[in-house]
C-alpha cells in the first residue's frame, strides 16, 4: 500500500498511525452505540423476530431495493444511487483499512476483478453526482417536508469528501504506477491523464495526502454517524426487518384488568412506557418528510406533523433516557411526554389514516404510539374535548355515537323483508350493518340498498338488528380502550353464539374491527367487505347492471378500506360494471395515496378547531376530476364528503354516493 509504506515525520510507521485512527474511531462509535442500545431496551418486552422469511423478504426489497424511497423518482433514485454506492464503496473501504495495516493484504477474487473495479469507479461518480443534487434541492429547491439544519450540509459535505478523495487518490496511484485493472476504472483514468505531467513525486505525494484524506474522514464519519440525522444508515436495515407483522388494522392490545391491577400505565405517558421497537422507531427516522406530505393534519395547516412527532420523542428519549438508566427519573422529573414535548392538540389531529405509515422507507409506526398516548389521555387522565366525552357517553348508554335507542337499530329494514339472526340463524352470512347504517338517515339508504341487492342475488342473509352494537372502532381510534373491549366482547359473545362464519359490512371500519381486531378478544370470523361482495357477485353473473348511468364519476377510497386492508380494485371493479359511468381518479390522489376524508380516529365526531377543513380540501381535489357523481365505499366517508361539498357549493351538482347505491340503480330487478 502506498499511502503507507513510508513512515510519518520520518518516524512514525504509517500502519501504526493508522491502527491508532481505527481504535479511537471505533471506540467513539462503539461507546456511543451501546449508550443508545441501552436507551432503547428502556422500552417494553416485544416480540419482533417471528415469521423470519417475510421479515428477510421485505429487507430485501425496502432495504437493498430500496422499495419506498424508488416511488418517488427523482429523489428516490437520489438516495438509492448513494445507497447503492455505499454498499460498493465500503468494501474498497475496508481493503485500503486492512491493506494499510498489513501491506498486501487483498479481499482477492471480490475486488482483482474487472466488474468490482467498474462499478466502484462508477458508483464514486453517481454517488457524487447524487450528493450535488441533493445539495441543489436543500440549497435551491427546497422542500417544504425537509428539515434544513447544518447537520444535513455537514454529512452531504462528508459524502461529496469521500467520493472526492476516493477518485483523487486512486487516479494519482493510476498516474504514479498503473495496474492491469486500471483500464476499467475511466473516471480514475482519466483523472490519472489529466495529473499525468505531474513529478513522480508530487503525484506519490498526493496520493498519499488524499488517501489519508478519505481514510480520515471514514473514520471521523463512523465516530459522528451516533451524534447526527443519519443514524438511520445503523438503525434502518434494523426497523424494517422488525417491522410489524400484525394485520395493518390491527392496534396493539392493552390488557386494561391487568394493567389496573398491577399499577402498569395505561398507554404512554413516559417514553419508557413505548415498546423496544417503538424507541428504535426515533432513532431511524431519515427526515425525508416523506410522512408530513402525506399527512392530512399536515397538510391542512394543524400542528401534527408524524416527521416531527418522532424527532421529538427521539430528543426527549436522549434527554430523559440517561436519567431513568441511572434510576433517578422520577426524583429528576423533567419535560411531560404528553402534553409537553407531544401536545394534546398533535395527538387529536390525527386521522390515524396511515397515510404516514405507508409513505415512511423505514417502515417507523406513528399510529399506534398516537393511539398509545391517546390511552393515557383517556384513561389516565381523563383529558380530552367534550365532544369525545359526549361519544364515550353514547357509546356506553345505547351501544351507537348518537345516543339512538337500542330498540331502533333495525328500523331501518321495516318493509323489506330481512329475518334477524333469532329468527334465521342457519343463514350463510351475518350482515354487520353498523351504526351509521342503523341509525344516521343518510347511510341508511345505502344499508337498503346492499340489502336489496344481496336479495336481487339471492343471498341467504340476516341481520342482528337490536343485538348489534357499536363494534367500538371510535372509542379504540380515540384512546378508550376498556370501553372498546367491553364493546367488542359483547358483540363477540352474540356472534359466537349465534355460531357466525361469514360477515359482510359496508362499512370499512367495522371491517376492519371485525376482520382485524376481534380475533384479539376470540372472535374470528370471515370478514368481507360489501365492494368485494358485490364485485363477486357481479362477476358471477347474480348480479346483471343494465341501465345506463351516464357521467363521470370520481372513487375516493376509504383509509381502512384501501391503505389498511388494500382493497383497490374491488369498489372500482363494481363502478366499471355500471353501463355508461366513466371512472376517473382523483389526480395525483387515489388508491394508496388518496388522501383521508377527515373522519378517521373517530374524528367524524369531533369538530375540527386548526387549520382548514380536511373534508374540504379532500371535495377540491376530487372536484380536480371533473366528476358528474363522486362515489365512496364508507359511511363515514360520505357524511365528511357531503359535508365539504356543501360547504364548497358543489352539493346539489356533484352528489355524494355509495357504489352500492350506484349498482342498484342500474340492476335490474328480474336479475
Amino acid at each position: 500500500m502506498l499511502a503507507t509504506r513510508d513512515p510519518i515525520l520520518g518516524f512514525l510507521p504509517a500502519n501504526l498511525v493508522l491502527l491508532l485512527a481505527i481504535v479511537v474511531a471505533v471506540g467513539l462509535f462503539a461507546r456511543s452505540a451501546y449508550h443508545l442500545y441501552r436507551l432503547v431496551r428502556l422500552g417494553r418486552p416485544e416480540q419482533r423476530t417471528d415469521h423470519p422469511a417475510e421479515r428477510w423478504d421485505a429487507f430485501l426489497r425496502h432495504v437493498l431495493g430500496q422499495g419506498r424511497l424508488l416511488r418517488e423518482p427523482a429523489a428516490g433514485l437520489m438516495h438509492a444511487l448513494i445507497f447503492w454506492g455505499f454498499l460498493v464503496i465500503t468494501v474498497s473501504t475496508a481493503e485500503m483499512l486492512l491493506g494499510g495495516l498489513i501491506p498486501g493484504l487483498t479481499f482477492g477474487p471480490l475486488t482483482a476483478n474487472p466488474v468490482y473495479v467498474l462499478l466502484l469507479d462508477l458508483f464514486e461518480v453517481l454517488v457524487l453526482a447524487s450528493v450535488l443534487f441533493a445539495f441543489y434541492r436543500r440549497l435551491v429547491v427546497k422542500p417544504s417536508r425537509l428539515s434544513y439544519t447544518g447537520d444535513a450540509l455537514l454529512i452531504l459535505g462528508l459524502i461529496a469528501t469521500l467520493m472526492l478523495t476516493a477518485l483523487l487518490a486512486n487516479g494519482l496511484r493510476i498516474a504514479y504506477a498503473s495496474e492491469p485493472l486500471d483500464p476499467w476504472a475511466p473516471a480514475s483514468a482519466a483523472l490519472a491523464g489529466a495529473l499525468g505531467d505531474l513529478p513522480a513525486p508530487t503525484q506519490l505525494a498526493l496520493h498519499k495526502l488524499f488517501w489519508w484524506a478519505h481514510v480520515l474522514t471514514v473514520l471521523g464519519f463512523l465516530a459522528y454517524l451516533p451524534h447526527s440525522k443519519h443514524l438511520h444508515i445503523v438503525t434502518a436495515p434494523f426497523n424494517v426487518w422488525l417491522r410489524s407483522l400484525a394485520p395493518r388494522g390491527q392496534l396493539p392490545y392493552l390488557d386494561v384488568e391487568a394493567a389496573l391491577e398491577q399499577d402498569q400505565p395505561l398507554g404512554a405517558s413516559q417514553i419508557d412506557h413505548f415498546t423496544w421497537k417503538g424507541l428504535l422507531d426515533t432513532y431511524t427516522c431519515t427526515e425525508c418528510g416523506r410522512c408530513q406530505a402525506a399527512c392530512p393534519a399536515s397538510i391542512s395547516g394543524k400542528p401534527l406533523s408524524p416527521k416531527k412527532l418522532i424527532l421529538d420523542l427521539k430528543e426527549h428519549l436522549l434527554e430523559e433516557g440517561p436519567a431513568r438508566l441511572h434510576g433517578d427519573g422520577e426524583a429528576h422529573p423533567g419535560k411531560q411526554m404528553v402534553g409537553e414535548v407531544i401536545t394534546d392538540e398533535v395527538l387529536w389531529d390525527c386521522t390515524t389514516c396511515r397515510a404516514c405509515m405507508h409513505e415512511c422507507p423505514v417502515f417507523i409506526e406513528h399510529v399506534p404510539k398516537i393511539v398509545d398516548m391517546r390511552r393515557h389521555l383517556v384513561m389516565a387522565e381523563s383529558r380530552f374535548e367534550p365532544e369525545v366525552q359526549r361519544l364515550f357517553d353514547n357509546l356506553e348508554a345505547s351501544g351507537n355515537p348518537w345516543r339512538l335507542p337500542r330498540m331502533v337499530r333495525g328500523d331501518w329494514a321495516k318493509g323489506l323483508g330481512i329475518p334477524t339472526m333469532a329468527e334465521s340463524p342457519e343463514i350463510e352470512y351475518l350482515y354487520w350493518v353498523g351504526c351509521a347504517g342503523s341509525h344516521d338517515e343518510r347511510n341508511m339508504k345505502v344499508a337498503r340498498a346492499f340489502a336489496r341487492l344481496m336479495q336481487q342475488a339471492g343471498v341467504k342473509f340476516a341481520i342482528l338488528a337490536t343485538e348489534e352494537t357499536c363494534t367500538g372502532d371510535p372509542a379504540r381510534r380515540a384512546g378508550h380502550e376498556y370501553l372498546f373491549q367491553t364493546l367488542a366482547q359483547q358483540n363477540v359473545e352474540t356472534l359466537n353464539r349465534y355460531g357466525v362464519k361469514k360477515v359482510v359490512t359496508a362499512c370499512p371500519h367495522c371491517f376492519n374491527s371485525l376482520k382485524n381486531e376481534y380475533p384479539q378478544l376470540g372472535g374470528t370470523y370471515e370478514v368481507i367487505h360489501h365492494s368485494q361482495f358485490l364485485r363477486e357477485l357481479v362477476e358471477a353473473g347474480k348480479l346483471a347492471p343494465s341501465k345506463a348511468l351516464e357521467g363521470a364519476v370520481a372513487y375516493h377510497d376509504p383509509c381502512y378500506l384501501g391503505r389498511y386492508n388494500e382493497v383497490y380494485d374491488q369498489p372500482r371493479g363494481v363502478l366499471e360494471g355500471i353501463p355508461g359511468l366513466e371512472l376517473r381518479e382523483v389526480p395525483g390522489c387515489h388508491r394508496d395515496r388518496a388522501m383521508c376524508c377527515g373522519g378517521g380516529g373517530a374524528r367524524v365526531f369531533m369538530e375540527e378547531q386548526r387549520g382548514r377543513r380536511i373534508n374540504h380540501l379532500r371535495i377540491e381535489q376530487a372536484m380536480a376530476a371533473q366528476p358528474r357523481t363522486i362515489a365512496t365505499a364508507c359511511p363515514f366517508c360520505i357524511i365528511m364528503l357531503e359535508d365539504g361539498a356543501r360547504a364548497k357549493g358543489v352539493y346539489d351538482d356533484v352528489p355524494v354516493a355509495d357504489i352500492a347505491e350506484l349498482l342498484v340503480r342500474s340492476c335490474d330487478k328480474k336479475s
